[in-house]
């Protein structure tokens, strides 16, 4: 073999090798950079496991939707589809449109806005979850896909009602306590400037004697038993308050008119007395009533005058009865 040709052999050994190296760090670098990914996935992963969080990324351009474990769990769906969009359009399967309208809510949420949804798991139970969507879009502004989040505040949801619930009801009866039933009363007289309301308001006859001859604790199943006789003829859209004491107070945001107000005070009456009796709550009671309709553009401090002399007017016509003042 002549010399040229043994160098060129050598030459081309040497690249081989060389060549061999290059790729052999390549595939070590590209392994290198898999397994990094690989191990961040992992993390991410463990992380979401970790918490009450729930992921799904919805790729655009192939119509193909991504969940994670949990999330997938959550809604009843499988962890991968494709033609979502045809899914979504076309399944007759209960559970998975429940999960499918879930999905729908978030991805059509106001972009990086934070709200919430209502959802009914799997199991039958209902739950709150905290919801956020963020769209990525190419380096030319093409949208490539949508990521959702979903966080479970069912609890913390739960513990703001009661909290809210303790800071607006009455503790006894658990109607509004004196100062929300003013503000939603205040509130609805704005709301309804016209003045086709009426306001209501009754105390029990000689609550304090009954206190006296029987006890605090009869006293209060006598309050307790009273709102649950005005929780019967009041409407859903009334609103029922304590004032204090053995004093209510219900506002009427629409009636139509006088009349029916006159008929509604006399239930009233009728509901206490049958209501209040010694085998319910260990003695007799009544009530007095006094109404007023709501003049137009009226103020509550102007309204609760006018329906505090209705009701000194009932109890100096002898209580256990009502009077409607114009």
């Amino acid at each position: 073999m002549s010399p040229m040709i043994q160098e060129f052999a050598a030459s081309g050994w040497l690249a081989a090798v060389i060549l061999g190296m290059l790729l052999m760090m390549a595939v070590a670098e590209i392994w290198h950079e898999k397994q990094l990914i690989r191990n961040t996935h992992d993390r991410y992963w463990w992380v979401l496991q970790a918490t009450n969080m729930y992921l799904f990324e919805y790729f655009v351009d192939g119509d193909e939707m991504m969940l994670s474990e949990q999330c997938a769990k959550l809604l009843g769906l499988p962890n991968h589809m494709y033609q979502f969009s045809w899914i979504m359009e076309r399944t007759k399967d209960k559970k998975m449109r429940r999960g499918l309208r879930c999905i729908q809510q978030v991805i059509h949420a106001d972009p990086d806005s934070v709200t919430q949804i209502e959802f009914t798991r799997t199991n039958g139970e209902h739950a709150v979850y905290r919801v956020q969507n963020h769209a990525f879009r190419s380096n030319q502004g093409h949208l490539i896909s949508i990521v959702g989040l979903l966080a479970d505040v069912t609890e913390e949801v739960s513990a703001e009602k009661a909290l809210r619930s303790r800071a607006e009801l009455d503790g006894l009866t658990g109607v509004y306590n004196s100062g929300t039933i003013r503000y939603l009363v205040e509130t609805g007289l704005r709301d309804h400037p016209e003045g086709k309301g009426a306001f209501v308001m009754l105390d029990i006859d000689h609550f304090k004697g009954i206190n006296d001859t029987y006890g605090h604790q009869t006293g209060d199943k006598v309050l307790r038993h009273l709102v649950k006789a005005l929780q019967e003829v009041t409407r859903s859209s009334d609103l029922l308050g304590r004032l204090g004491g053995d004093e209510f107070c219900i506002y009427l945001p629409e009636i139509p008119d006088e009349a029916f107000l006159d008929g509604f005070c006399i239930r009233l009456n009728k509901a206490a007395r049958h209501m209040l009796t010694p085998d319910r709550v260990g003695c007799q009671g009544t009530i007095s009533v006094g109404g007023v309709m709501v003049h137009p553009n009226e103020d509550f401090p102007s309204v609760y005058s006018r329906v505090d002399q209705a009701l000194y007017e009932s109890k100096s016509r002898g209580r256990d009865t009502h009077s409607i003042l114009p």
